[in-house]
């Protein structure tokens, strides 16, 4: 489903993405006459900044997209943003090495030094380092020119700003009121899933000589905090406390990246160094300086990467006793805004909601309802094994309910599909937690299951990721009880034994490919209650 339905079709998660969308691309776009001029090396750093930015919003809006443009778009931003980074990258180390030669041009002139011109025939390390930077950033200057011509060529910011513009001027046409329920929960989702990318890098942050784990959490803290800009708006107080310490991380991280980086510059032009021929007399002499320069450069860097470090574990420390990490995720579920949250509903307006979704993928309602059938017979029935209460219960209705309303979209991928429908639905009046639990169940009804790499399971208590865990178990057996989607098995009855589960299946019609199918996807039930299952 895209915006270019008609308006009837607007969703909410798409005008609330077009929304935050614009104003990105209009300050991505406001810098290219600055970064042409190359007058001012902030106008690099701001249209670098807002390149990421808006490549890292586009994907969350994917949905939202024509499937081409998306693909131009996307293909041209980030060929600008390597541009944008290398120049950006070595304005940033040209500016480190002037500020050090201006140290020290104003420490020779304090001693009543003469201050020479700088040439490389002084055997200065920094003269040769800044030399060489520029000479190569009047290469990639050509390179950052060359893209952005070619960006201009494209055209794609006149035909975003258009698109943009379009869906905007339609949502105030549309006169269907839409409801922003679908917002919080794929907000919550994402922005978890991204605090889960950086904290898989926390076994590493004590580390000093992890080195690419911690470029990588850099980025993964980049890519945290850009998410929590785009969905800022759904939080109150706009998530500013998460954002500030999470910009920190990146920016320690990133002062150590640099001294990475002059660290491996320098050794590589050691090594350069030594495998020349020492020569005699004055160039002899100038030669066995620039190595002493090379090596107080890099002693340096290395000190000074040493004490960043040093200061970025006792801010991570500082935080993990804040608990800040717990605190966002408790934030994402309960801290928005009064005009995100919904009001408790009563079942059977949950229920008619839970239908009008089904209805999308009318073809699948029958199966579904069989699904529904048998999950139901299995929960009641194994009540003293699961011990799960009548919410539960319910909640397995609603996910057998909508586990295939993804073939909307062809059976490849549907799981996936059915999960992302049902979190971003602005009519289904389920709340968050509520809603990642029923899309979790009703994604692990086929293939694999993954749900611990789910950004909602992480944000779930102890007892609700085992519900969750119980639920897809049964789920996944009732599905494969209808596998052929003829109805041939009519019901299911279990039986409880010390090791094992005995479900006796009453059928229509031959049912052994149903059989079958269910053993195979008896094997989470085995894994999450410890018994083997046996049909029949």
């Amino acid at each position: 489903m895209t915006l270019t339905e008609g308006p009837e079709h607007l969703r909410e998660e798409c005008i609330y993405g077009i929304q935050r969308l614009l104003p990105l691309l209009e300050a991505f776009s406001l810098e290219i006459d600055g970064v042409k001029t190359d007058h001012d090396i902030e106008h690099i750093h701001r249209m670098r900044v807002a390149s990421r930015r808006l490549r890292a919003a586009l994907p969350l809006f994917v949905s939202c997209i024509p499937e081409k443009k998306y693909r131009q778009w996307m293909m041209e931003i980030q060929r600008i943003t390597r541009a944008l980074g290398d120049a950006r990258d070595t304005d940033v180390q040209i500016a480190y090495i002037a500020r050090l030669i201006k140290k020290r041009a104003n420490g020779r002139r304090a001693n009543n030094q003469a201050v020479s011109t700088l040439t490389v025939s002084e055997g200065d390390v920094e003269t040769i380092l800044l030399l060489q930077l520029q000479k190569k950033r009047s290469k990639l200057q050509a390179v950052v020119i060359s893209a952005l011509e070619r960006l201009e060529k494209s055209g794609i910011i006149g035909e975003m700003r258009i698109f943009f513009q379009e869906q905007t001027d339609r949502t105030k046409r549309a006169r269907k009121k839409l409801h922003p329920w679908g917002i919080p929960p794929v907000a919550a989702q994402r922005i978890s899933l991204r605090l889960n990318a950086l904290l898989a890098y926390e076994p590493w942050v004590h580390n000093p000589d992890a080195v690419t784990q911690h470029h990588s959490m850099r980025i993964a803290a980049k890519k945290l905090r850009y998410t929590i800009e785009v969905y800022a708006p759904v939080y109150r107080l706009s998530l500013k406390k998460f954002h500030v310490r999470i910009k920190k991380i990146q920016e320690i991280l990133g002062d150590m990246h640099d001294c990475d980086v002059w660290i491996d510059t320098v050794m590589v032009m050691i090594l350069k160094e030594r495998s020349t021929v020492p020569n005699e007399g004055a160039s002899g002499h100038q030669q066995v300086r620039l190595m002493s320069g090379y090596r107080h450069f890099l002693s340096e860097r290395e000190t000074e990467r040493k004490k960043l470090h040093q200061r970025y574990v006792r801010y991570w420390n500082s935080l993990v006793r804040a608990r800040i990490w717990d605190e966002l995720k408790q934030t994402l579920t309960e801290g928005r805004k009064q005009k995100f949250r919904l009001l408790i509903q009563s079942e059977d307006a949950v229920r008619s909601s839970v239908s009008t979704l089904a209805s999308q993928f009318s073809e699948g309602i029958g199966h579904s309802q069989k699904v529904t059938a048998l999950a139901l017979m299995i929960f009641d029935d194994l009540v003293h094994l699961h011990r799960l209460g009548a919410h539960e219960r319910f909640l397995l209705e609603c996910a057998c309910s909508l586990h295939d309303i993804g073939w909307k979209f062809g059976q490849k991928g549907h799981a996936k599909n059915s999960a992302i429908m049902i979190l971003s639905d602005e009519n289904l009046l389920l709340d968050v937690i509520d809603r990642g639990i029923i899309a979790m169940i009703s994604e692990a009804h086929r293939g694999k299951v993954h749900v611990d790499s789910d950004g909602m399971y992480s944000l779930l208590k102890p007892e609700e990721r085992d519900t969750v865990m119980m639920l897809s178990a049964l789920i996944r057996i009732a599905d494969g009880l209808d596998y052929s989607h003829s109805g041939s098995i009519d019901s299911a009855h279990c039986t409880m034994y010390p090791d094992e589960v005995m479900i006796e299946i009453s059928a229509i019609r031959d049912a052994l490919a149903e059989i079958d199918r269910a053993r195979q996807k008896g094997d989470l039930f085995t894994q999450v209650f410890n018994r083997r299952l046996v049909i029949g």
